[in-house]
């Protein structure tokens, strides 16, 4: 069994819902970026005009490594940020993806901002998590997923194939936005000033 696993992806896409449902099949520690920075004060400062608090790197990264030495169970750190973890401590980076018409679809639904929602759904578009990943990790430890029409349990089910070594169509590189809305002649939609 993986040890650490990192969940990563554009907000909206279903980080923190699979890590929670992956965490208690395992019988493993969840961990939420989000919720441990808030939790424990492991922030810079908090950025009212976006809407969120800037974490301090030089104090989490130290705690997450501490959490990952000091258990014994499957560790999921989730997060849209969650490159940070040294590479030396993972085993597997599964990058969460959603079409961006969903992702805006589920962003309002949270009740986002407009600001917030177009500025996710352009870093869905651009792959973002997904290109902070390769810049971090070994390409041979990413795994894409597309949750536009998976339920929680079916992104589960996936991830578990890929911890058990069996899922190598879903390692990184093959989902494109760019290409699909393109095709779809939706991309400008996504970048023009409202």
């Amino acid at each position: 069994m993986s040890k650490v696993i990192v969940i990563s992806g554009t907000p909206g896409t279903g980080k923190t819902l699979v890590s929670s449902i992956l965490a208690k099949k395992i019988n493993g520690l969840h961990v939420n970026l989000s919720e441990l920075v808030l939790k424990e004060k492991l922030y810079k400062e908090i950025d009212k005009e976006r809407e969120t608090v800037v974490a301090d790197l030089r104090k989490l990264v130290p705690r997450l490594i501490e959490i990952i030495k000091s258990t014994n169970s499957p560790i999921i750190i989730e997060g849209h940020y969650a490159e940070i973890v040294p590479e030396s401590f993972i085993d597997i980076v599964i990058i969460l993806r959603t079409h961006p018409k969903e992702l805006e679809k589920r962003l309002k639904e949270k009740k986002f901002k407009e600001s917030k929602i177009r500025e996710n759904i352009q870093a869905e578009i651009l792959g973002v998590c997904s290109y902070n990943a390769l810049n971090t990790y070994n390409k041979e430890k990413i795994y894409e997923i597309d949750t536009t029409s998976k339920t929680p349990d079916e992104t589960v089910e996936l991830i578990l194939k890929i911890i058990e070594g069996k899922g190598n169509e879903y390692k990184i590189g093959k989902i494109d936005w760019l290409t699909v809305l393109e095709k779809e002649g939706t991309l400008s939609e996504f970048f023009r000033e409202r």
